[in-house]
């Protein structure tokens, strides 16, 4: 399997920034058969993944965080 940093594994309500608990989310979505179509790991590549439907990925996340007003250009702010 794919080796991430130490803070990529912690538990979502460890303390840490927002960003160690969106990569949570992103790995968790990448393990989970049924968001294939949404985000996926690029063939070939090592540790590197595709996002194949950014709004869904940015709705699902505004989900988990209670922030209907999520979109991708807050998601992809909070990813860099």
């Amino acid at each position: 399997g794919l080796a991430f940093p130490d803070w990529a594994y912690k538990a979502e309500s460890s303390p840490g920034s927002r960003q160690n608990q969106l990569w949570h989310f992103i790995l968790e979505l990448l393990r989970k058969e049924e968001f294939r179509h949404v985000i996926a790991w690029q063939q070939g590549e090592y540790g590197e993944f595709v996002i194949k439907d950014p709004e869904e990925v940015a709705r699902l996340w505004g989900q988990r965080k209670r922030k209907p007003q999520m979109n991708y250009d807050k998601l992809s702010r909070a990813l860099r």
